[in-house]
């Protein structure tokens, strides 16, 4: 038989990608498959035709070598062979088997063209599934959004880690199918180094209803402000205040660490706006390796509200 363009069969470009050719197989087969033709109002010989036509397209094109020929040569060279160089022709000689019912069974798995009517639920019905059989599937349950819940953590508990509690409302269906707003408690395990806007989620945990998948609940890391702390990825950043006195003079900088020491920072030069110093090490811990990136100190310089005359002078003679 003449499949003329396999292409066209399938209703496929010429440039479409292997999944693209199971895609269209998987439909046409199904729905001109000769047994669902039956009822249908679709002519049983000219359902079979189509059948056997689309089986024969996928049999070409889902092989990579005869699709080739076929894209260079056609049908003509697919069949007859493919010209030599030499005025006569090589290869060639495809003929389709006729053997539509195993091709279908090997790609389906079964040879029933009904047993995806039925399938798992969820899954999308043929299109053609209502004219086939005058019944429709029961609907795929909907699931709302899920439940967004912000954790407030602060800097301190990201560092160590921590159990936080975190309590909510939700919608739990009752039997009788009304549902009741409860409150529910869920208890996580902050993993050091976690960045801000980290989200645990905890399926099926969310609101319920009639006809519908309990809604899942999502719960975010919200970092606190802090005074003097803040985060730049792995880094932590501590901001010390100092006298304009010590920044011009020397001095030595007193952090205390989340894990409980306190780190002496020797500052020997001027501490000019913008200056910063970086101690390696003693930063956040990477949430994978557990690694610590870098201790970052930043400096809030206070300068005096006034000076006597004296003091300008005096500044004036020791300051270039």
């Amino acid at each position: 038989m003449g499949a003329g363009n396999y292409y066209e069969v399938l209703d496929v470009k010429r440039t479409c990608a292997p999944d693209d050719i199971k895609r269209a197989f998987s439909k046409l087969a199904l729905k001109y498959h000769p047994q669902r033709a039956k009822g249908s109002g679709v002519d049983p010989a000219e359902a079979e035709m189509k059948f056997n036509l689309i089986c024969e397209s996928y049999d070409v094109l889902s092989n990579p070598a005869r699709r080739a020929i076929f894209d260079q040569y056609g049908e003509r060279g697919l069949k007859d062979g493919v010209p030599d160089g030499q005025g006569g022709l090589k290869g060639g000689i495809y003929r389709y088997a006729m053997n539509s019912t195993e091709i279908f069974t090997a790609f389906f798995g079964t040879s029933s063209p009904f047993a995806d009517l039925f399938g798992p639920m969820g899954e999308e019905a043929p299109e053609f599934y209502g004219d086939l059989t005058g019944m429709t599937l029961p609907k795929k349950p909907s699931k709302p959004l899920p439940l967004l819940i912000p954790m407030q953590v602060t800097l301190l508990e990201i560092y160590n880690g921590a159990t936080k509690k975190v309590s909510y409302s939700r919608r739990k269906l009752q039997p009788d199918n009304s549902t009741k707003l409860v409150t529910e408690t869920i208890h996580i395990r902050v993993v050091p180094g976690w960045a801000d806007g980290t989200i645990c989620s905890f399926e099926g945990a969310g609101d319920e209803g009639v006809d519908i998948v309990a809604a899942d609940v999502q719960v975010m890391v919200e970092t606190l402000p802090d005074v003097v702390w803040a985060r730049d990825g792995d880094n932590l950043i501590y901001t010390a205040s100092i006298s304009l006195c010590d920044a011009l003079t020397n001095c030595i900088i007193e952090v205390p660490t989340f894990d409980g020491r306190i780190l002496s920072i020797p500052m020997n030069q001027v501490i000019a706006p913008g200056v910063t110093k970086t101690v390696p090490g003693e930063g956040m811990p990477n949430k994978d390796t557990g690694v610590k990136g870098d201790l970052v100190l930043a400096f809030d310089i206070k300068f005096p509200e006034e000076l006597t005359v004296a003091q300008k002078a005096s500044l004036k003679k020791l300051l270039p």
